[in-house]
């Protein structure tokens, strides 16, 4: 029986005739199975061929993995429509570009040698708590990397919070902030495990200023609206330039027309503080001669509209005096009522049901007594449950906004600075809460210059970073964050609002040089507006920031940004191409314009370093460019 199994002459045809099928078939599936694979890896990026060998100038080239990671890579045959491709082109030069700042201003850092590995004395651990015990040591010895390492131990055998924290606090020393990052997460999820979401927070608050973000984004020309439905006094895209205007900013004599200081003239917005009044005389009713000056200039009015009276106070008749006077003014009127209602300072806060009917019943009569006034909802930023309870209803509310401001110290406190603090990170889940709903504005914000806790010291260049993570921020990753009013007040001498002195700031913008330098940059871009009219064009082309994306169109230069958030302040960024050096501006929004590209595989590569030429950030971003595909 056993000879019937042999292949040979004795072998019966059907035998033979089904074996050879089923080689065949065979080398079918796995032929398949190969070709499959091979499609899958494509689609994810991994044939990407040869690593481009780094420049001849590029300081990290040393810096650069191990063999494993730069070794050549088999690359698929490329097809004739992606080989050979041609040398990199000189981009057109864009006459209607303002020039970009692409000069060093740190030199970027120089290899550095290996870490030597580190050794433990003496017999080891064998418990967490005595790794524990052995990083607490190290730590008080100074030896962070050591204490990194036992207290990595002691994670790995208890994963508990406090081990995971003690890490994380050694990864910020050692300059890690992904893996202080995540070493905080990994606490602060297991306080929340236990019911301790105060702790979490916390820990997720402290661990903010060292989450480090690098996006690349396409910047493309777009018209039309984000958003099928926009609300009211919504531009279709762009963000709405604003200011505070104080009662020196509007100039004539009386009888004569009103108008704007010309240093007030360039915003989208002009905005005061204003309240309610059972008066009927005119000029208590509503700010008619601040109107008229708006007009003037093009300009929308923004009325951060306090009640000015218990809320059960606020007559029907004395709302719809307010909306007539704002309807016959003729200007746009962004109404912010009884903001900030989540602040217990505020006699508002108290009653959060009170305040929704109320807010309602002032948004339905302005609603219906004047078409030019939008209602603005403006919490302070904190818990998003204890905000909810205040929130009114999408009827009743047509903008979202927030308060916000970058000041050196949290609380005038100098034990607690925040020089390198992510404003953003306060508006984000807010944002994403809203903004399916409503357009946002950040109703009022500032950075400060001076501090009444560090007095005679100079924080303008603190200042000028946190507005432009706070203004580039915007247009780069909130698309419907759609008007910033920067609060230009002088609150550091005097006693403003009966705060101690330590909590006073200087929040002008105006005549401080490296604000007003940072800020006209912003002005500059097509993506910010300074005339509320120009900004109501549903025709109009708006600068618009999209995602790279895996494969962009060929034959055409790309324009793009940088969202570049570090842990520590910038000294400065690079852009390699395949190997070649990009110039690409050195503060945000980092913009750069690639030539014109030939089908074919890239990579770019985007490195960051800190004031003291200390590397920050080294990644790489494989992408394709396809003849006749659309970008994405």
């Amino acid at each position: 029986m056993g000879s019937n199994f042999c292949a040979g002459p004795h072998v019966p045809e059907r035998v033979r005739l089904l074996r050879t099928v089923g080689r065949w078939l065979g080398v079918a599936l796995l032929l398949g199975a190969a070709f499959v694979v091979f499609r899958w890896g494509e689609a994810q990026g991994f044939w990407l061929g040869e690593r481009p060998a780094p420049a001849a100038n590029d300081p990290y080239a040393d810096l650069q993995s191990g063999p494993s990671e730069t070794a050549e890579l088999p690359d698929p045959a490329p097809s004739p429509a992606l080989s050979p491709r041609p040398p990199l082109q000189e981009a057109p030069p864009t006459p209607t570009a303002p020039p970009l700042d692409t000069a060093y201003r740190v030199p970027p850092p120089q290899a550095s040698a290996a870490a030597t590995e580190v050794r433990f004395s003496g017999p080891l651990p064998a418990s967490a708590d005595g790794w524990y015990e052995l990083g607490t040591r190290a730590r008080e010895a100074g030896d962070a990397r050591k204490a990194a390492r036992a207290f990595t131990q002691a994670a790995a055998l208890n994963p508990s919070a406090a081990n995971w924290r003690a890490l994380a606090d050694e990864q910020v020393r050692l300059g890690d902030y992904a893996a202080a990052t995540r070493a905080y997460d990994q606490a602060a999820a297991r306080y929340r495990q236990r019911g301790d979401d105060v702790t979490a927070r916390a820990l997720e608050y402290l661990a903010a200023p060292y989450r480090q973000e690098l996006e690349v984004l396409r910047i493309v020309p777009q018209a039309g609206p984000t958003q099928p439905r926009l609300a009211r006094l919504e531009p279709p895209r762009g963000v709405l330039l604003g200011i505070h205007v104080s009662a020196a900013g509007v100039v004539g004599a009386w009888g004569q027309p009103p108008r704007m200081t010309e240093a007030l003239r360039p915003f989208a917005v002009a905005f005061r503080y204003w309240k309610f009044s059972a008066s009927r005389e005119p000029a208590l009713v509503f700010p008619g001669r601040f109107a008229r000056a708006a007009r003037a200039s093009g300009q929308a009015l923004h009325l951060a509209l306090e009640p000015g009276m218990p809320l059960g106070d606020i007559s029907d008749e004395i709302v719809r005096r307010f909306g007539e006077a704002a309807r016959a003014s003729g200007v746009p009127v962004f109404v912010r009522f009884a903001s900030e209602m989540n602040d217990p300072q505020n006699a508002w806060s108290r009653d959060p049901a009170l305040y929704r009917r109320t807010f309602a019943r002032v948004a339905r009569i302005l609603h219906q007594e004047a078409s030019n006034v939008a209602l603005v909802w403006m919490p302070m930023p904190g818990d998003l449950a204890r905000i909810a309870e205040y929130y009114p209803g999408p009827g009743a509310v047509d903008w979202a906004g927030l308060s916000l401001y970058s000041v050196p110290f949290e609380n005038g406190d100098p034990a607690r600075p925040r020089l390198n603090a992510h404003p953003l990170t306060l508006i984000d889940g807010f944002y994403r809460q809203y903004a399916p709903r409503h357009p946002v504005q950040l109703s009022e914000y500032a950075s400060s210059h001076r501090s009444g806790a560090a007095p005679g010291q100079d924080f303008s260049a603190f200042a000028a970073r946190q507005l432009r993570e706070v203004y580039w921020g915007a247009w780069l990753k909130y698309p419907r964050l759609k008007n910033i009013n920067w609060l230009d007040l002088d609150m550091h001498a005097g006693d403003h609002n009966g705060k101690a002195r330590e909590r006073r700031n200087d929040y002008r913008l105006l005549g401080v040089p490296a604000k007003w330098e940072a800020f006209r940059a912003v002005q500059e871009s097509g993506a910010f507006f300074r005339s509320f009219q120009q900004s109501r064009c549903l025709t109009c082309e708006v600068p618009t920031a999209r995602p790279w994306g895996a494969r962009v169109e060929a034959e055409r230069s790309l324009s793009g940004a940088l969202w570049l958030v570090t842990a520590r302040p910038l000294g400065g960024v690079k852009l390699v191409l395949d190997g070649r050096e990009i110039p690409v501006e050195q503060t945000l929004p980092h913009r750069f314009t690639l030539p014109p590209l030939a089908p074919g595989r890239y990579e770019l590569r985007v490195l960051a370093w800190d004031e003291e030429s200390r590397a920050l950030l080294d990644e790489r971003r494989p992408w394709r460019v396809g003849a006749g595909e659309p970008g994405q």
